[in-house]
């Protein structure tokens, strides 16, 4: 086999551990899809390839190592990243601004605000310029910072935020999409946590529902829509509800440990 048959191997090698990779994070299975991630990122340094795809690889990297609580590993493969697409020109302002976007979240995680704030105002600037006003990425990062916000008991400002996020996500994926119901139960918590519960109610109904119909049921993003909505239910005196609830977690929870 020739050399250039070799690396057209290794590139194919690389497409399919990317995919496989991303097949597994969407499951929640974030063990499984660093183990793609890192063998694509293998595949990449054997032929010393330094653009977009070594990029996206170690952020892809990084965020298996975030969603397990490894910041300590994540960190350097952010940051590897971020110089390569600081370097890259205009042309790679969209990789740039995911850098930014993937390490505040990286940030914020660990209690870093202050970091964080800043790097999502950049990645949302360079979202807007790029994509305009209405695009996923900048619905994304305006759900992000409202997080922070309300992290900082900022919920008012964060409710703004939310709002126009779902206005975005309901325009591109529609009101029955767990990219909005994403959303839509972090809006539901900001309005729990300002005590208007009669606000929130009706939004956690709609947006569980949502998310229990299109994920599986031991992803992290639908436990911790489930864990936000059992602090509503003992705020409302729905104990019962509340219990059952949380039994459901621990469970989902085990399952995560023994197979994830």
């Amino acid at each position: 086999m020739s050399s250039i048959q070799k690396d057209d191997k290794t590139i194919k090698d690389w497409n399919m551990q990317m995919w496989l990779g991303q097949q597994a994070y969407e499951r929640g299975m974030y063990a499984a899809a660093r183990q793609k991630f890192q063998i694509a990122l293998n595949d990449l340094e054997k032929l010393q390839i330094r653009d977009e795809r070594l990029t996206m690889t170690l952020n892809n990297l990084a965020l298996c190592y975030c969603a397990q609580g490894k910041h300590k590993e994540a960190d350097p493969l952010y940051k590897r990243a971020l110089t390569i697409d600081e370097t890259s020109g205009s042309a790679g302002n969209l990789n740039l601004a995911e850098d930014l976007s993937n390490i505040a979240t990286h940030y914020r995680k660990q209690g870093l605000n202050a970091q964080a704030e800043p790097l999502y105002h950049r990645a949302l600037k360079l979202w807007q310029e790029e994509l305009g006003e209405h695009s996923a990425e900048v619905a994304g990062c305006l759900n992000n910072l409202a997080v922070l916000c309300c992290e900082q008991n900022r919920c008012h400002e964060a409710i703004t935020l939310y709002k126009k996020a779902l206005s975005i996500k309901g325009s591109i994926y529609g009101s029955k999409s767990k990219e909005y119901a994403g959303t839509l139960v972090n809006l539901a918590s900001a309005y729990c946590s300002l005590n208007k519960c009669e606000e929130a109610d009706p939004l956690f109904e709609e947006s569980i529902r949502t998310l229990q119909y299109t994920m599986d049921p031991a992803h992290h993003e639908l436990i911790e829509a489930l864990e936000s909505y059992v602090v509503h239910l003992h705020k409302t005196g729905q104990t019962e509800k509340a219990a059952q609830i949380a039994n459901d977690i621990v469970r989902f929870e085990e399952r995560n440990k023994n197979h994830f």
